[in-house]
This record gives structure tokens, sequence and C-alpha cells, in this order.
């Protein structure tokens, strides 16, 4: 290797220890990387945006601001608390039905949106009817991040692979949402086996007649706004469904898909009191690190240090049994400590380097990493961004999970999720299913 591929490698490394102990904020830690490979001369200014893949955060900036709007409206409180009055407050269905509920939002919201809104909401909710929130809310993180894994816009990294590789919204949800669904639902059944003593005995605590007076209605705060944002979000789907047929004769890629929703709905309710200020709401610090990150991980594939990596692997890469299992179980661990973005990229570049190697159809390998990325990151609480947001809003109400009670609850589920996953994905290998 020469020097410039040793001191973007090494930058890189960095990045991935500094943002893993999270002493400083993820977004600062790779902009000071960005900023390094600068003065380092490993890139020219003016080469970094050929680096960056606009098309996934135009992406992540259209679907922030049309999941922002629902937000807005209070629609998500409405749903929750119908959904918890319709099972009458028995802690044995809402415990069952809210990871489920985290489980379908994160296919098509992603899921630290989706804990954002659920965590305090659930919280309040189990004080309410006195049981325990901290067993409940790591089962809907580890089903948010299951659920994200089945569609292109659950997760980021399926964003991420999904914009490298020019695959679709139909591609993911046929290869990994059947995988998800039966993933998510072994992991939840463990979960309420390892808490049914404790939920049969709060069922029998509850007065029901306490919440006769809770009305889910009066959670909208603005009804036309949910109207808008529910069409807007619908919109977005419908995009992605059918982007391979309306790229016959427009252009259309990911980007625009959540964009266009977006802008329509800020045209029409740009004025209203609540969304003039929307785009300060918006979550600029994410979308900042993954610009930054991608320049971070783009300059290994400026240096040929992804190239080099994937020669070595030329071997195992024409064994697609061999392959698939060091990707899979690669992602899981790795995930797990470090950010499943950076990794996403990383592998997106590696997969690309070693498309000459192998014999079958790539896109196996596809499914392979976001299945694992997307999952591996459950067993720890920096695995995924959904986790830090849940498990820093526990901090903030003075909860201290720790470490060990979290992988102690979480380990058992999410290790059964995922060793079902990589069942399918070696099924799906040797039927040719891919």
């Amino acid at each position: 290797m020469n020097i410039k591929a040793i001191i973007s490698l090494i930058i890189f490394i960095g990045t991935y220890f500094f943002i893993a102990i999270e002493k400083t904020p993820k977004v600062y830690v790779s902009l000071a990387s960005v900023l390094l490979l600068i003065l380092f001369k490993v890139y020219d200014f003016n080469e970094i945006p050929s680096y960056i893949d606009w098309d996934t955060i135009s992406f992540l900036f259209g679907i922030f601001i049309v999941v922002k709007i629902i937000e807005i409206s209070g629609f998500f409180n409405y749903l929750s608390l119908k959904i918890i009055k319709k099972f009458n407050y028995d802690p044995v269905k809402i415990f069952l039905f809210f990871p489920l509920l985290s489980w379908f939002l994160s296919g098509f919201i992603d899921s630290i949106t989706v804990l954002t809104f659920l965590t305090p909401l659930t919280y309040t909710l189990c004080r309410i009817i006195r049981i325990n929130y901290i067993p409940l809310i790591i089962a809907e993180v580890c089903l948010a991040n299951i659920g994200g894994a089945g569609t292109l816009m659950g997760d980021p990294p399926n964003v991420i692979l999904g914009s490298m590789f020019k695959l679709g919204f139909t591609d993911f949800f046929i290869h990994n949402y059947l995988i998800g669904l039966i993933s998510g639902l072994c992991a939840i059944s463990i979960f309420y086996m390892m808490n049914k003593k404790e939920l049969i005995e709060s069922r029998k605590r509850i007065d029901k007649k306490k919440f006769e007076d809770i009305m889910p209605e009066e959670a909208i705060e603005d009804k036309t706004l949910a109207k808008y944002g529910l069409y807007g979000l619908f919109g977005v789907v419908f995009l992605l469904i059918f982007r391979d047929f309306i790229k016959r004769y427009f252009p259309l890629n990911i980007g625009i898909c959540s964009i266009l929703p977006a802008i329509i709905i800020l045209s029409l309710r740009g004025s209203h009191e609540k969304l003039k200020n929307i785009l300060k709401e918006i979550d600029i610090e994410t979308l900042l690190f993954f610009i930054s990150l991608f320049a971070v991980v783009g300059s290994l594939e400026k240096t040929e240090v992804i190239k080099n990596f994937a020669f070595h692997l030329k071997n195992f890469s024409q064994n697609g049994y061999k392959m698939n299992s060091i990707l899979f179980w690669f992602s899981v661990s790795t995930s797990a400590f470090i950010d499943n973005v950076p990794e996403a990229m990383t592998i997106g570049y590696l997969i690309k380097h070693i498309l000459k190697f192998i014999p079958y159809r790539f896109t196996i390998l596809i499914w392979t990493s976001s299945l694992g990325l997307d999952m591996g990151g459950n067993f720890t609480p920096i695995g995924a961004s959904a986790n830090v947001v849940a498990y820093g809003f526990l901090e903030t109400q003075g909860i201290k999970i720790g470490w060990k009670r979290w992988i102690k609850t979480m380990f058992f589920p999410n290790l059964v999720a995922v060793s079902i996953s990589y069942f399918f994905i070696i099924l799906k290998f040797s039927i040719g299913y891919y």
C-alpha cells in the first residue's frame, strides 16, 4: 500500500473507533475525519462530492420531512392509543402487539423515527398500567431493526445498498420481507415467554375503570396535517413500488421518490403555522453524518484499499456458501459494536469489487449484508441508531439499563432471529432464488 492508502485506512479505523466509544457526537467525528483526509492530501476538496451518494442523502431528507409532518400532527400517538384501547389495556396483548407494530411501521418509516415516538409513548403507558417497560422497549427496538431489514426504506443500510446497486422497493420486499416477518414472529414469541409470568401477574392488578375516559381522537392535534402527511407517505411508497415501471418514461431515482411528495405537501401547506419552521426540525445532523461518512469510506475506494481487500477474498468469493457465511456473520458481529451505516458503505464497495470473481448473481450478497447489518445491531445499545434513541430516552428519565441487562434481555431472541435469517439466506442460495 502507498502512503495515502495507509493514511486513509488509519483515519477510517480511527473514525470507527471514536464512533463506537461514543465520547464525541458521531457527526463531529466524521467531519473531523474528512478534514484530516483533506489536510493529508488524500482528497482534493473538489473530489469529495463525487464520492457522496446524493441519491441516498436526498431520499433521507425527503422521508424525514414527510414523517415529521405526520409526527407533528399527532397521528402516531392517536394510532398507539387507539390500539391500546382496542386491546382493553391488557398487558399481554400490549406486550405482543406493540413490538409487532414497531416491526410493521419500521418497514415503511425508518426505525429511528418509529422509536423516537414509540419509546416515550410506551414508557408513559407502561407507567399508567403498571407493567415493566424495559423488556417491552427492548423488544420494540429488536423488532424495529428486524422490520427495517425487510424493505428498501426501513433502515439506512438498505437505502445505501439499494442506491449503490440500483435496487428498488420490490427487490428488497420480495427477498427480505418474509424473512423479516418469520424472524420477527420468532423473536417476539421468545420475548413473551421470557416475560410471561410477570405479564400475567400485571394483568390481575389493572383497574380498567381508570382508563374509560381516555379519548384517542384527542391525540390528533391537526387532522389536516395528518391527512397530508399520510398522503405523502403513501406517495413515497407508491413511487418506490412502481419506480421500475415509471423509469421507462421518466427519470426517477430513489431520492426523487421521497423529495417529490415532500415538496408537494410543503407547496400546498407550507404556510401552515406548524410547517413554517419544519426544516429546522429535520435531523440535519444525521444527514451531515452520512455525507461526511460517504467521504471517509470513499477514501478507501479512492486509494484502492477496498479493491485490494476484495482481491484477497477471491478464493472465498467464488464459493457462494463460504462468501455468504463470511459476509453474514461478519456483518452481524461487527454491527453490534460499530454503527451499521459506515459498514453498509464499506461492504457495498467491497461487493462491487468482488463482482468480477463470483460465478453467481451478486444480489444474494446484498440480501445477506442487509439482514446481517440490520439485525446484528440489536445485540448492544450502540449497534444501531434506533437502539441509541431508545436507550438515550430512558437515560433522560434517570433509568440506567446498562449493557449487561440489555444484552441479557436481547441476546437470545435476537440470536434466534439472526439464525433464522441465515438459514433462509443459505436456502435461497441453494435453490438459486436471488
